[in-house]
């Protein structure tokens, strides 16, 4: 039955390794959107699991619950037509996945899925692609555990890539201190450069990289980057080239991690790795021979957004 209300709203739980997200966007008639309600809170839930074994850890279980109670009174109070809650990383390699998530599902009475690495390629690549019509482009969705690489041109994916380069792991695994030796960075892009050869022999040459995260284009903002506009998207309305960005790279790595909090007072904790977020595109970009860099604020939970819409108007 179609949706005869001109306005629909959608919601998603985005439960990531570090961060749980939550977002609420209401749908027009043509399936414009804008932003009701956008949060994020700290959960851990898949942080620091090559230290416990495989094993989510009591604190972050308890965490999660609390935040994802409260996210659930809000999909309730703001008339939310329709919502999914979803996990990735966090939970795919846990050993105690399924316990954890019964337990969820016994106190909050939301059913936690847990999302392929096929799907949030689909997902996050639908929700960029359809800003490009006819062009093969490149989706980078940097996340903290893993970072995921899409060739593909408008609803047709050509090529996937996953790496084992998220922010949080690289931080965690290569860094010793709170400020990253030369020695340690140059081991980083030395890593970042192993794990992505599969890209060197990619059979698809895109014409830009589209750099995602709910936050680089405020980051970008707050590292005084300037943007070049560009015509035709509605998502995506800016681009840099990558000489941009390499300013970036060494404004930030002068700094230990607590005094670089305060370049983005926004989301503080973002600068602890943002270098490593950097280290991902500069890797990508050489490998697929590509200058141009498309911001892009949308995401996995972007995609999931847009494709509830269609299914509340035309399901």
């Amino acid at each position: 039955m179609r949706k005869t209300n001109k306005h629909i709203r959608t919601a998603v739980i985005d439960v990531g390794t570090l961060k749980s997200k939550f977002e609420v966007r209401e749908f027009d008639s043509s399936l414009a959107s804008e932003v009701v309600c956008r949060e994020k809170e700290l959960t851990v839930l898949g942080r620091d699991l090559d230290k416990t074994n495989g094993i989510i850890i009591r604190r972050a279980i308890d965490n999660t619950i609390a935040v994802l109670s409260k996210f659930k009174e809000k999909i309730e109070n703001l008339n939310v037509d329709k919502y999914r809650a979803v996990t990735t990383e966090a939970i795919r390699q846990a050993k105690n996945a399924q316990e954890v998530l019964k337990e969820i599902k016994d106190r909050t009475g939301m059913l936690l899925e847990v999302l392929s690495h096929d799907d949030e390629a689909r997902i996050y690549f639908n929700s960029v692609s359809k800003d490009f019509p006819g062009r093969v482009i490149a989706v980078s969705d940097i996340g903290g555990g893993s970072v995921q690489v899409v060739i593909g041109k408008d609803n047709k994916i050509y090529e996937t890539h996953l790496f084992k380069t998220g922010t949080y792991f690289m931080q965690e695994t290569l860094s010793k201190t709170h400020h990253p030796t030369k020695k340690e960075l140059a081991n980083a892009k030395a890593y970042v450069r192993k794990e992505m050869l599969s890209l060197s022999k990619a059979k698809y040459k895109p014409e830009l990289l589209v750099y995602g995260t709910t936050n680089i284009i405020d980051f970008l903002r707050a590292m005084n980057v300037s943007f070049q506009r560009q015509s035709g998207t509605i998502d995506h309305p800016f681009k840099v080239t990558l000489n941009q960005l390499y300013p970036v790279y060494e404004r930030i790595i002068a700094f230990p991690y607590e005094e670089r909090m305060s370049m983005f007072p926004a989301e503080p904790y973002y600068m602890w790795s943002a270098e490593n977020a950097l280290i991902n595109i500069f890797q990508i970009s050489e490998f697929l021979e590509t200058n141009t860099i498309v911001p892009s604020n949308n995401n996995i939970s972007s995609g999931i957004l847009y494709e509830l819409a269609r299914a509340v108007k035309y399901g």
